[in-house]
């Protein structure tokens, strides 16, 4: 696929990496951002997707993916001035055998004895043999590795989790990141956790925030189911998103439902459940559908849902409410009021840019006091959080376009 302006311009190879090839909503908007706004400097280039494995979820608004075995054939023949973008994620530490778990059903099952597996064989070796990786993680990579690669961008990365004994298994792992020609990481713990290994990054907001400037309220609406796009237009604000990773809410589904149900009673507003992510580790509508039994107001479920879907419901909501990273940040994108729960990374992320009373994550049994601080954050503030998010995600890819179009 090739984009031009009225001028003709040196085409330019642009190959995006990264977790398409699984439903989880963050995963899945990476590519569709990163392609528009390089669409927006109005130069000639050509784009391709890639995952581990080959994949279509086009139905669900993600980019179709070709292959690890094409991009490595791709990246050792292609002729011109070609770049590759890590397109966002946890991609610093993924592991060849985290990625075979969301791939292959047989190897999932056998995943409660991996700590005794890893005993006997190494476990990440294993799966890179089994899906044909050529390096020791399967998103660190630099040009040196291709015959026709020209740069490596990193976009969007976060590292809050990465346990730093990593840099000590890998020892080469701190050296090959510093090589990387563009490094953006998306909170502080992630620049702080680096920067103690010698590898300098620069600190920029998650690239997905930019979804509202491409997708506004009016666009979401052709792209919507009509189930959603009713549901949305009949209850505009006045509904709580929430949803929740499967592993979270193990044990604790009555808790949940009763503080739900307190919420949604006192303050006149009804709760809609939907699943951001289905991949493995995530599992939201397995939690969601375990607590809905406990509930004495009945929520409205979105299950079958495309990414459209998901960021409608959440950018018509009164407050977003949840475990997901990519969750929050689509409500930061639409100012909409955010309820972070537990999770590492989303309270990184929230440090690093949520405003003021709404920058931690609250514990499964604080959901009142953070629903009270989203009720109560101050609508300007929200306004200017997303706008100052928006114009240094531009600000990245500004660096990223030099690189891409090869300007001096």
């Amino acid at each position: 696929m090739s984009y031009s302006n009225s001028h003709p311009l040196t085409t330019h190879n642009v190959l995006i990496i990264g977790a398409f090839d699984r439903y989880n909503y963050g995963d899945l908007l990476f590519p569709l951002i990163i392609e528009k706004q390089l669409e927006t400097y109005g130069r000639n280039f050509e784009i391709q997707f890639f995952g581990i494995v080959k994949s279509d979820l086009t139905p669900l608004g993600g980019k179709p993916t070709a292959s690890i075995s094409d991009f490595y054939r791709i990246c050792n023949t292609n002729q011109g001035y070609t770049s590759v973008i890590v397109a966002g994620g946890e991609a610093v530490a993924v592991t060849w055998d985290s990625l075979l778990l969301a791939l292959n059903r047989i190897f999932k099952l056998t995943h409660r004895f991996h700590r005794r597996i890893r005993r006997l064989i190494d476990l990440n070796a294993f799966a890179k043999r089994v899906l044909g990786g050529r390096t020791d993680l399967p998103f660190v990579f630099t040009k040196d590795d291709f015959n026709g690669v020209d740069r490596v961008i990193f976009n969007s990365l976060g590292g809050s989790e990465i346990d730093l004994s990593i840099f000590n298994r890998l020892p080469q792992l701190a050296n090959r990141l510093r090589q990387v020609d563009y490094f953006a990481v998306r909170d502080q713990a992630t620049l702080d956790k680096l920067h103690h290994e010698g590898i300098a990054t620069r600190l920029y907001p998650d690239s997905a925030i930019l979804m509202s400037k491409f997708y506004p309220e009016t666009v979401l609406a052709n792209l919507v189911s009509p189930e959603v796009l009713t549901y949305v237009t009949k209850n505009r604000k006045q509904y709580i998103f929430f949803q929740i990773k499967n592993n979270y809410a193990k044990k604790r589904e009555r808790l949940i439902a009763e503080q739900l149900d307190q919420l949604v009673i006192s303050h006149g507003l009804s709760l809609s459940f939907c699943p951001i992510g289905k991949a493995l580790n995530h599992d939201d509508h397995h939690a969601l559908r375990r607590i809905s039994p406990y509930l004495k107001q009945s929520p409205a479920i979105f299950d079958n849902v495309s990414i459209w879907d998901i960021m409608c419901l959440i950018a018509h909501s009164r407050v977003y409410m949840g475990t997901s990273l990519h969750g929050a940040i689509t409500a930061m994108s639409y100012a909409v009021p955010y309820v972070g729960i537990e999770v590492v990374k989303l309270n990184s992320y929230l440090n690093t840019w949520g405003v003021e009373g709404l920058n931690r994550t609250v514990t499964l049994d604080h959901l009142s006091v953070g629903f009270a601080a989203a009720l109560g954050a101050d609508q300007q503030a929200l306004d200017q959080s997303r706008d100052r998010q928006l114009s240094a995600a531009e600000a990245s890819f500004h660096h990223i376009q030099k690189l891409v179009f090869n300007m001096d």
